[in-house]
């Protein structure tokens, strides 16, 4: 089962991280040698997924711009051995009109990608040190042939850097794999622990082709605002199996100033 495909859904306004660069996208912010974006770019290539489908908004064309003109990108990214991620994806641009929330984005790529199912990942979820969630997400949906989310492990001395979503109830399988039986809504703050580790779903997933029908379902029932992961993937848990993988290494949610400053301070750590 080969995945040809990831959508990264960038279009959304990123109010809070406007206080640490008001002149930039939260996606085109520096984590270490490079852009936010970059690190979603190199997921998909590690992944041996060359074609990428990238929704931003009419605000966010410096996103476009970074990836099509050599001159913008030597703007941001310090490593120039890096071009090479750039020169080998295939990246289609999409347009979100207005900011609908990421499962909205996602649709909007039904008549780009194709395949049985693609990656997708939020940008603002780090993977680090090697960009290589997405890989093993591929590795496990190839051996399952069911969605599969990745789950990153949460304690209480990382829990404020970490936003108040993704929480699950989950059931232990075998080789770090879980069977979600959950999803709960999104709260305000940080992340508050349930058990002294928990684990939380993140930005990476390997999801079929029948997202798209769950979304328009979901958008039925949320007819007004954003659309986002949870209403679609509360559908899905009634009608079918997701799977959570826990990831190797760490995830950063660089979607709010304070996941930034400690994802910044991980990486100046290695030097």
């Amino acid at each position: 089962m080969t995945i040809e495909w990831v959508i990264i859904p960038a279009a959304g306004l990123g109010k809070r991280m406007r206080h640490v660069n008001p002149s930039l996208p939260k996606e085109m912010l520096p984590v270490g040698r490079w852009p936010v974006i970059h690190y979603s770019l190199k997921e998909a290539l590690r992944a041996g997924i060359h074609k990428v489908a990238l929704i931003i908004s009419k605000r966010k064309e410096i996103l476009r711009a970074y990836i099509e003109d050599p001159s913008v990108r030597r703007r941001f990214l310090e490593d120039p051995s890096e071009e090479e991620t750039i020169q080998q994806l295939k990246v289609s641009f999409l347009y979100q009109s207005e900011p609908l929330g990421e499962a909205d984005a996602i649709a909007l790529a039904e008549d780009v990608v194709s395949g049985d199912a693609f990656g997708v990942v939020y940008p603002d979820n780090l993977h680090l040190p090697r960009q290589e969630a997405l890989k093993t997400l591929v590795e496990a949906y190839s051996k399952t042939g069911t969605d599969v989310i990745g789950l990153m492990e949460v304690t209480k001395e990382v829990s404020y850097a970490v936003g108040n979503a993704g929480r699950v109830d989950i059931k232990p399988l075998r080789d770090e794999l879980y069977e979600i039986k959950s999803v709960l809504p999104k709260g305000e703050g940080h992340f508050r622990l349930r058990f002294p580790k928990e684990l939380r779903t993140c930005g990476f997933s390997i999801v079929e082709r029948d997202i798209f029908d769950y979304i328009r379902r979901a958008r039925e029932m949320v007819r007004e605002g954003e659309l986002t992961d949870v209403p679609v993937r509360m559908l899905m848990l009634q009608q079918k199996r997701l799977l959570g993988c826990r990831l190797p290494g760490r995830v950063f949610d660089v979607g709010n100033p304070t996941g930034y400053n400690h994802c910044v301070e991980y990486i100046q750590s290695w030097s």
